[in-house]
This record gives C-alpha cells, structure tokens and sequence, in this order.
C-alpha cells in the first residue's frame, strides 16, 4: 500500500533523529517537530480510555509532519493500517523514511500534496487524528521564535475550512475524528459553524491529559451527522455505542 513519494532510502543524506514507540521509530529533524514528539503520548493516553479498546482499520493522520502521532498510534494496535498527508516536502520525505527504514510500508500510504487534495478519491478512513497549526496570526512570540509560520499559523483558518468541508467523502458513516487544538488559539465555538456546515458534528471534547495547564491543549471530537453511533463520555472514559 506504500505509495513513494521519496527517493530510495539509501539516497536519503539527511541525519535524522528518532523517537521509538514499541517496536517503531519514527525519524525526524528538530525543524520538522511542531510539538508531535510529545503530542503523540498525550494521544496514546487519550485513546486508551476507550473502554473497549477498538482497533480502527485505517487511520488518517492530517497536517502529518513527521507523522508521531499516526506512528505513534500504528505501534500501539489502534489501528490496522494508516495513510499520511503533508504539503511540506521535508516533513513526507521523513514520513517515507520511517515507513521504510521499519518495513512497514505494506500498512502504510504517504501522499504529498495541499491539504485532502493529496488523497485519492478511493480513500476511506474510520479514524481522522490531527495536529494542525492552532493560531489564525502569527503575534504569538514564542512560536514565532521557535517555529516556522507553516507549523503554527492557520490564516483565515483556511486550512480547517478545508478540512471540515472535505473530509465528510473520505469518513466512514460511523468514523470519528479526533482533533488536538490550543485554548490560546480556539475554542469549540470557533469550530462549530464550519463543522456544521459540512455535514458533520461536533460529539464531545475533552482536555489533554498532558498538557492541561494555561496554555491547555485540548481535543476535539467529530463525526457525520448521520453516523450511527454516538460518543459517549464518561469521566475520563470513551464509549462508541449505536445510536
């Protein structure tokens, strides 16, 4: 299912680092890490509180990067199998790099483009997760100082207008997206119109288990408005039940 976008592995001069998570290591450079390193823990922390411990069959990793959290998540038995999109060059070469390097390029599709135009139109995911740029300017000094504009700056949040109205045809009926976002940049009312709009719903948020202290980190739960399920939220604890 690997889909190269990249030269072969051998060609590849670039020192990468990397973080493992079981038996999988994900390879990245510094300039490429807009938080997904340490982001991709508090996901893993997130997903097993599902109490029934679901196993997706294919993932989504929207704004990739280097892809930690699709990775990170891929290790663990969430999900069967996951497909990557970024428009930065770097970041999917990096996401190929890891597919190969590991061998696990039969789980694993990498597409190169600008938003969900990457994706074919045969793609069908029943998990979205995404750690997409959480500010609509760019006055955020110490972002600004550390990051490029393309990791934390969403303009007009054009980039979440076009994912929320794109990624509905791409959504199994009963699939679930799971967004991380920042209280300095949003809230869920900053979301909803556009949500609505493109035929979905918002099924609930809930705090980062991490990063929970000013600036928090929180995350974001969609479906279809005509799933049959429902999300239900228990304390701490996660549930998708038929409606």
């Amino acid at each position: 299912m690997s889909h190269s976008t990249t030269p072969h592995v051998d060609e590849l001069t670039q020192s990468y680092k990397y973080k493992a998570w079981n038996d999988v290591c994900v390879y990245y450079t510094e300039d490429l890490n807009g938080g997904g390193a340490y982001i991709a823990d508090d996901y893993l922390d997130l997903f097993n509180c599902f109490t029934d411990r679901r196993r997706f069959k294919r993932m989504f990793e929207w704004c990739c990067g280097p892809a930690f959290i699709g990775y990170s998540m891929l290790a663990a038995n969430i999900c069967a199998s996951l497909c990557l999109a970024d428009f930065y060059g770097p970041a999917i070469e990096a996401a190929q790099y890891t597919a190969d390097k590991n061998n696990i390029g039969d789980r694993v599709t990498v597409y190169k483009g600008d938003g969900l135009l990457a994706l074919p139109e045969s793609e069908r995911f029943d998990l979205v997760v995404g750690n997409p740029p959480h500010f609509v300017e760019r006055n955020m000094l110490e972002y600004r100082e550390n990051f490029e504009p393309r990791i934390y700056v969403d303009d007009k949040w054009r980039l979440h207008r076009d994912f929320f109205s794109g990624i509905r045809e791409h959504l199994e009926r009963d699939g679930l997206i799971v967004l991380v976002e920042n209280t300095r940049g949003s809230h869920i009312d900053t979301f909803k119109p556009m949500i609505q709009s493109c035929g979905l719903m918002i099924s609930g948020w809930q705090w980062s288990r991490r990063f929970n202290v000013a600036p928090a980190l929180w995350y974001l739960f969609i479906m279809r408005d005509d799933s049959k399920v429902q999300l239900q939220i228990r304390g701490n604890n996660f549930e998708l039940t038929a409606i």
